[in-house]
């Protein structure tokens, strides 16, 4: 990658120039990351869920009625 960086009067890196085609590598890559993001908030709020479902059933959490789960979204 060939950046090129733009500096202050005392030498301090303020910006930097990065060519369109490096641009649109960066965001592919970014966009890559948010899809495992999401899938994996998504996968991990499922996953506790299921727990708290295994803890209802064992007695060891308190269920709640659909009415108040649904007001809670």
């Amino acid at each position: 990658m060939s950046f090129q960086y733009t500096y202050d009067a005392k030498g301090k890196p303020i910006g930097v120039f990065v060519p369109i085609n490096e641009w649109e590598k960066i965001k592919t890559e970014l966009k890559k990351k948010k899809g495992r993001s999401d899938k994996t908030r998504i996968l991990k709020s499922v996953e506790k869920g299921m727990k708290q479902v295994n803890q209802i059933e064992k007695g060891k959490l308190k269920s709640i009625p659909l009415k108040q789960l649904l007001d809670a979204l």
